[in-house]
């Protein structure tokens, strides 16, 4: 028995995920209470549910099953419910699908760090008559996903240079 393996999102998007999180609560604090400031607020909502998701999701591998946990909920599926292990590619972009054998399918993405680790440890898991061929061409060797790094440092960049702007009289 082994121990359960744990899965996380690549490390190099936590800083600019939490650096644009203070950057966009510097911004609204700038701003306080006004039309302005509260309208600030109602659309950055949704960045602070994404940053906060991005930072609790984690995956665990087990002997028994996979757990996916995000910010507000948790999946667990053993693997003898899993009847069909399948993969999507877009792009650099790799979906991991589980589909149990009741309830919806359940998707995991190549932005966890090591993803190649992952794929592996759940294709020796699942049995190999509920592999799709496709999945196993797809998952082996999947590509490294430098993308939402990029646009999460990009994120930041912004919402540091709006902070900065306001605190600098310009806005």
């Amino acid at each position: 028995m082994s121990h359960p393996a744990a899965y996380r999102v690549d490390s190099r998007m936590i800083p600019p995920v939490v650096l644009a999180m203070f950057a966009g609560a510097a911004l609204i604090g700038i701003e306080g209470i006004t039309r302005r400031g509260l309208l600030l607020l109602m659309l950055l909502i949704p960045f602070y549910y994404l940053g906060a998701e991005v930072l609790a999701r984690q995956v665990t591998v087990g002997d028994e099953g996979i757990t996916i946990r995000k910010l507000l909920w948790t999946v667990r599926l053993e693997w003898r419910h899993i009847e069909t292990l399948d993969a999507v590619r877009t792009g650099h972009k790799v979906f991991l699908i589980l589909l149990p054998f009741e309830g919806r399918p359940t998707f995991v993405t190549n932005t966890l760090k090591p993803f190649n680790d992952l794929t592996r440890q759940v294709l020796e898991r699942v049995p190999e008559s509920r592999i799709s061929p496709k999945a196993r061409e797809l998952l082996e060797g999947a590509p490294s996903k430098i993308g939402p790094v990029i646009q999460a440092w990009i994120v930041c960049l912004v919402l540091a240079g709006c902070a900065v702007g306001r605190l600098a009289g310009y806005g």
